[in-house]
């Protein structure tokens, strides 16, 4: 297990940023593809009664989003297309409303919150994009190790028995501790990026428990098995799901 995740790492890491340090169409094209990939595995978690036609549309929109230029306006657009479409379906097309629900989650889930990690490369650069990053891998390690080494007292023994309050300490301490490290490497006030980086570094774990519920409530380990060693596309995007939305709204907010 461990050499299979070791593979993936050494194989996807330099994918993944090198599509990053690209930009323009590499990313858009790694992040279309990541979310094609994250609306299967949702699909294949909600098994029958979802509507795959809602969710395929949903991606092929996104895809056109992100060609046109992403903007926060276009986005939310496209958020009330997809309500629309939801809606008119819903009324006039029979959906039941457990599959309508999960449907729609899955496109708010994934592709919503995934066009983020284009939303932030495009408008505000490669610092902060890599910057949310490696935030998140340094929380993921330190939350990883620390819950390892010291783990005792159960995060949240019903969703994810085996995370723990030390690890989720760790975790928040990996976290700041990047933070501090690349400010000093991008020159930016140290205060300021290690206060991000906590917001972030809680975000963060708080995307990593929302999408072991999910997985919790179908019964499964894993979303998928695309990544040996690691899971599915959403067991190892599930931390920057949640933390590249905060980070673009920190960032508007500052501008």
């Amino acid at each position: 297990m461990l050499a299979q995740r070791v593979v993936t790492a050494v194989v996807g890491i330099p994918i993944l940023l090198g599509a990053l340090y690209l930009g323009g169409t590499a990313w858009r094209l790694l992040v279309a593809l990541i979310v094609v990939l994250g609306l299967w595995e949702f699909a294949s978690l909600g098994a029958a009664g979802l509507y795959l036609d809602f969710l395929a549309l949903s991606g092929l929109s996104f895809l056109a989003v992100t060609y046109s230029g992403v903007d926060g306006t276009k986005l939310l657009l496209w958020f009330a297309l997809q309500l629309i479409y939801y809606l008119l379906r819903a009324s006039f097309g029979g959906m039941r409303n457990f599959a309508a629900a999960a449907s729609l989650l899955g496109v708010f889930y994934v592709a919503g919150l995934y066009s983020f990690f284009v939303l932030v490369r495009e408008q505000f650069g490669l610092t902060w994009a890599l910057f949310g990053i490696l935030v998140t891998w340094a929380t993921d390690s330190g939350a990883y190790f620390g819950g390892l080494k010291f783990g005792r007292h159960k995060l949240c023994p019903q969703i994810s028995p085996k995370k723990s309050v030390e690890g989720a300490a760790f975790g928040l301490l990996g976290g700041a501790l990047a933070g501090l490290i690349l400010a000093a490497v991008f020159n930016e006030p140290a205060l300021q990026m290690t206060a991000f980086a906590l917001v972030l570094s809680a975000c963060g774990q708080l995307g990593d428990l929302a999408e072991s519920a999910l997985k919790r409530e179908k019964t499964v380990k894993d979303s998928g098995s695309i990544l040996p060693g690691h899971g599915g596309i959403l067991d190892r995007f599930d931390s920057l799901s949640f933390v590249f939305p905060v980070l673009y709204a920190m960032l508007t907010f500052l501008s």
